[in-house]
């Protein structure tokens, strides 16, 4: 194992130096960014609490969410930008705060009344203008004042639209400008790199949302940290958090000094497999590009390693950089931040229906628990909380209804100085819930039709009724109806039927039935 890790070294090592120009060679030294430990970066997460994202990067809603208002931002004349609560403001500062921490950047990073009051406007003026823009036009009917503002927020923020509305901050910092990484924006990282200027100290949130969906912005254009040092600034870092990183976004190295790109090469080597990418302006195996424009820093290298597949928790990667006549390396490290310390996944060994019609789930007691959280979707459905905080690793699920099939997952939690970690669920397991049995209660005939009479089924959508000639086994569907009773009218006189009936109900297209009821016989007359 360790020839074969030196081997692949070894080739990253020849790959690269076979690309980087004659008399350009230098040794190679490690970046002298201080990165923090895994440990201290949950620890400063635990100070630093940052919520929860709600959606994923396509808009998908993973847990209910509303953005929170002090004042609701008015969206028709004659507009009012409105103002975010607090907890908005910061859980999206601790946000900023803790991708700086990893990175070797300075944290104090602060909230700033007059920022804020600029970057409120310029979500309102981007939203009611339908486009996000930095140089947005005065919507219609607006303040001159209000509209003012919004325009110069526009000019000195961060921006991001969804189509979706409640967008969270964190949503947009971590999907929109960290990712940074659509067709308009790889080339230069733009968002990413002025989140990581380091020479922010102010910052200041906004956020709107309605029918047209939500912009988010966040004021960026502060450079009031003055004793600064060149800085080496990579993303992702040392040790990066694989919620904060997407295997689709761009990686990133700035240097602070103008890059030649024709000299620049960039190698990967990920050592899980050894699988390498060697980038240049020459050939690259991915995305690559070199950018001198002074996005908080100037001189950045931007690579995107091509078929890269998932990341996984403890994957190790190694780079390598040569640009300007100076070879540096440094490695990156992914973990599970939000698992960190979170126990084992329970285990559901029972799901069963109770004496009283419902399911009961009961699952191992799992070690370190303090606690349990039970999920519970209908086919078809959302998954939804259905009980938080159980002390005991069993359930009754009271609230069940009958004709659904249900699907349940449990977590265990537990708390470490004031932050809950929630493990991984457990596995899938569904039951359903049966309609009660129908049960025919009167079956006459007369002039040429039989008719069927029978009582109503707890939840049931409708019925469906079944008939075949006595003495033969195959039974026809000749009825669908939501009343409790049926007449055939297609029965022959003198002929013997049988009849049966289920009962069914229908929920997100999933349909659950009832037994079938028992037979009824009756000679049309």
């Amino acid at each position: 194992m360790k020839r074969r890790t030196l081997l692949a070294l070894c080739l990253t090592l020849v790959l690269t130096a076979s690309l980087i120009p004659e008399g350009a060679y230098a040794e190679t030294a490690e970046i002298e960014t201080v990165f923090p430990s895994q440990k201290e970066i949950v620890e400063f997460a635990q100070e630093h609490p940052t919520g929860e994202t709600y959606f994923d990067r396509n808009g998908k809603m993973l847990k209910e969410y509303s953005i929170g208002y002090e004042e609701e931002p008015v969206l028709k004349k004659p507009y009012s930008a409105g103002e975010l609560k607090s907890e908005e403001q910061v859980r999206a500062l601790n946000t900023i705060r803790l991708i700086r921490y990893a990175a070797g950047l300075s944290a104090d990073v602060y909230l700033f009344d007059p920022y804020s009051n600029m970057a409120q406007p310029a979500a309102l003026v981007n939203y009611v203008n339908g486009k996000a823009s930095h140089s947005p036009k005065k919507p219609a009917g607006m303040d001159s004042t209000l509209a003012a503002l919004g325009i110069q927020g526009s000019q000195d923020s961060n921006i991001d639209r969804t189509s979706w509305q409640n967008n969270s901050l964190k949503s947009s910092i971590l999907y929109a400008w960290m990712y940074d990484s659509d067709s308009a924006n790889i080339k230069t990282l733009g968002h990413r790199r002025w989140i990581l200027n380091p020479s922010l100290v102010m910052t200041g949130f906004g956020s709107v949302t309605g029918s047209k969906g939500t912009c988010n912005t966040m004021y960026i254009r502060n450079r009031t940290r003055d004793d600064i040092e060149p800085t080496t600034i990579c993303w992702p870092a040392k040790n990066t958090p694989l919620s904060f990183f997407d295997s689709d976004s761009a990686w990133s190295i700035s240097v602070d000094e103008e890059i030649n790109a024709a000299a620049a090469v960039v190698s990967v080597l990920r050592m899980r497999d050894y699988k390498t990418w060697v980038f240049s302006s020459v050939s690259a195996k991915g995305d690559f590009y070199v950018n001198n424009q002074n996005y908080g820093q100037k001189g950045c290298i931007i690579f995107r390693p091509e078929g890269l597949g998932e990341i996984l928790p403890g994957d190790k990667f190694v780079i390598y950089v040569a640009y300007n006549k100076k070879n540096i390396s440094y490695e990156v490290n992914f973990f599970d931040l939000e698992h960190y310390y979170s126990t084992a996944a329970p285990k559901i060994s029972s799901l069963s229906i109770s004496p009283a019609d419902k399911p009961a789930i009961e699952w191992n007691d799992v070690k370190g628990a303090e606690s349990y959280d039970l999920y519970r979707k209908a086919a078809g459905g959302k998954w939804r909380l259905i009980s938080r905080d159980l002390d005991e690793p069993y359930f009754d699920d009271a609230y069940a209804s009958e004709g659904i099939q249900y699907y349940y997952r449990v977590t265990a939690k537990k708390t470490v100085k004031g932050t809950v970690y929630e493990s991984y669920p457990s596995k899938v397991k569904s039951i359903t819930v049966k309609l009660a049995k129908p049960s025919v209660s009167a079956l006459t005939s007369s002039s040429g039709r039989n008719t069927l009479k029978w009582k109503s089924v707890n939840k049931a959508g409708g019925y469906k009724v079944y008939r075949r000639v006595s003495g033969t086994s195959k039974w026809k569907l000749i009825g669908i109806t939501k009343l409790k009773s049926y007449a055939d009218k297609k029965a022959v006189r003198g002929t013997k039927y049988e009849y049966r009936i289920r009962a069914y109900r229908t929920t997100y297209k999933n349909t659950v039935y009832s037994s079938y009821s028992a037979k009824r016989t009756v000679q049309t007359r």
